[in-house]
């Protein structure tokens, strides 16, 4: 039995990274990843590295996950044993690139480019792969590319060959974030419908006379299946404006998106994006679209959240008998939460900084894929660095003030007890501090989610009473640049043709007059305006499809059920 130190180690890291960022985690399917046998997982990927550290710590019966890396990467013999025991598998290249033809020795080109993967399979080893070929941020998924249909296929092939058997299963996961770049977020993880290989197998190895395209045929089959499934996991809109306006109605409706219940987040939002999404163009729909979109453009700009601004400012505001009351209670209760949250919060402030730093000195403006990788790795590393400073400032006092030595009286410890006595001292040190930071980083996330919310909701009051002051308002062409939410970059990897949006984002034309910086302040007039048309236009489209029973049944449903919970 390998021992898989490193595998180990990054686990738990995983364990932790998943369990300290987001808020939440919810994982459906795990009936479908069986506890042994030959397994491929097919994921999403759109979150980077965190997408494999949400694998490895949501794989069922904690399986071992190995990932394709470079073969360049084993070169060294310190670095293979490294990787190796870290579960990684070499390739040389990109496994979805080429498409398996024959070589013209007549031998598959991708043969030696799966042998290591089809040695891991053959001991009853999982293969994490991404078939989309990149990670990247567009409203829907681009492409299915074929290489983890090839890698089955080798295998399959490889291990008739071998010992006459071939079980592989694949399964396809489905990854959604609900906002996967901000801190305590939410994850629902599901695993899909197992994909049993054998069952194709008659065909490839019935004798057909062209064996090549039958492999070709089952390789766009297998492939065809996976995409299917990732979709059906995942949301899908047509182009940004759909999934930005599906969005923003979800808000509406639901007030904040943590009334939500995580479990049924996938189905609401495709729900959503669905009702958005007609053949027929029509004055409300493409009304609420616009509406929508600009309100949740200029929610974007100023930094608020549509439930802090909620909060704040109801749309329908109750009688001040009513508000003065539970203002009050809200902030006596935030002042006593926050008091009682202040130890543990200052030796992660190194955590919070960290993360924001490397957020912004190596994330690529509007890649919004690779800033949870930097805000987890920095975030990491700042809360070890506060956290050890904590723990020797700690120690330092109880040593100046005596309090060490109270303690071994306490225990019944002298200080001529040998090297024995010393190695007690140490382990019961070594144990303290262990204990310390475990109970510290659990009394943390406890409470940060319920405090990070009410800052949010006190920073965006300090803004709201700067854009309410008398101040020139700014110019219709300032502020035109406003409605129109940012479009992530073109990503290179990307075959198909993206939606690059109508280039009006002020991010990406900052060197223009006419796209110059408008103070936060001065948007905050047009924010309550476009909230204002947007539950308008929202409420007025909605009308018009009460002839959609499942729907508004659905929507009905979905509203009463958060509200209780």
């Amino acid at each position: 039995m390998e021992l898989k130190i490193v595998y180990r180690v990054l686990r738990k890291i995983s364990d932790w990274s998943l369990g300290g960022f987001y808020s939440d985690v919810y994982i459906e399917g795990q009936e479908n990843v069986t506890s042994d046998g030959p397994l491929i997982i097919a994921s999403t990927h759109h979150n980077e590295i965190i997408d494999i550290v949400t694998l490895a710590a949501t794989i069922p019966h904690r399986r071992y996950l190995s990932f394709w890396a470079k073969s360049s990467m084993f070169a060294n013999p310190l670095a293979r044993s490294i990787m190796l025991s870290s579960g990684a598998i070499p390739v040389k290249r990109n496994p979805n690139i080429g498409d398996g033809s024959v070589s013209g020795s007549g031998v598959s080109s991708q043969t030696s480019l799966f042998r290591e993967s089809s040695m891991a399979l053959a001991h009853g080893g999982v293969i994490g792969v991404f078939p989309e070929g990149t990670s990247y941020t567009l409203p829907t998924i681009m492409q299915v590319m074929s290489g983890t249909a090839w890698a089955a296929i080798d295998y399959v092939k490889w291990a008739r060959d071998k010992n006459g058997l071939s079980k592989l299963t694949i399964v396809p996961v489905g990854i959604v974030y609900t906002d996967k770049a901000r801190y305590q977020s939410r994850v629902y993880v599901r695993y899909g419908e197992p994909i049993v290989v054998e069952s194709y197998m008659p065909e490839l190895f019935g004798g057909g006379a062209d064996v090549q395209a039958v492999t070709k045929a089952i390789v766009k089959q297998l492939t065809a299946e996976m995409e299917r499934q990732m979709r059906a996991m995942t949301i899908n809109a047509p182009d940004w404006d759909t999934l930005y306006a599906a969005q923003m109605a979800r808000d509406i409706i639901y007030e904040d998106p943590a009334n939500v219940p995580l479990r049924d987040w996938l189905s609401v939002s495709q729900n959503l994006v669905d009702l958005f999404t007609t053949s027929s163009s029509s004055a409300t729909l493409d009304a609420a679209k616009t509406a929508l979109t600009t309100y949740y453009s200029l929610l974007h700009y100023t930094g608020i959240s549509h439930s802090s601004l909620t909060f704040l400012l109801p749309i329908k505001s109750k009688p001040l008998f009513i508000r003065l009351p539970r203002t009050v209670r809200h902030v006596l209760f935030a002042f006593f939460s926050f008091v009682f949250f202040l130890p543990p919060m200052l030796l992660h402030i190194p955590a919070y900084i960290a993360a924001k730093f490397a957020a912004k000195a190596f994330a690529k403006e509007g890649e919004v894929e690779t800033e949870a990788q930097f805000k987890v790795i920095f975030g990491g590393v700042g809360l070890g660095v506060g956290l050890g400073v904590g723990l020797g400032a700690a120690l330092g006092c109880l040593r100046k003030y005596g309090g060490l030595e109270l303690v071994w009286k306490l225990l019944g410890k002298t200080a001529q007890e040998g090297v024995l006595g010393r190695l007690k001292r140490i382990v019961i040190v070594l144990g303290a501090a262990y204990s310390s930071v475990y109970l510290l980083v659990r009394w943390h996330n406890a409470l940060v989610y319920d405090n990070y919310k009410r800052l949010k909701t006190l920073l965006s009051l300090h803004k709201l009473c700067l854009g309410l002051f008398p101040q020139r308002p700014a110019s219709l062409e300032d502020l035109k640049k406003y409605q129109r939410p940012p479009v992530p970059p073109q990503n290179r990897f990307i075959k198909k043709k993206q939606d690059a949006g109508d280039g009006d984002s002020p991010v990406k034309n900052t060197c223009l007059p006419s796209t110059r910086k408008v103070p936060t302040r001065k948007l905050i007039k047009p924010l309550l305006a476009a909230r204002k048309q947007a539950h308008f236009t929202l409420e007025a489209y909605l009308k018009t499809r009460t002839e959609d029973a499942e729907v508004a049944r659905f929507l009905f449903k979905m509203r009463s059920r958060s509200s209780v919970e």
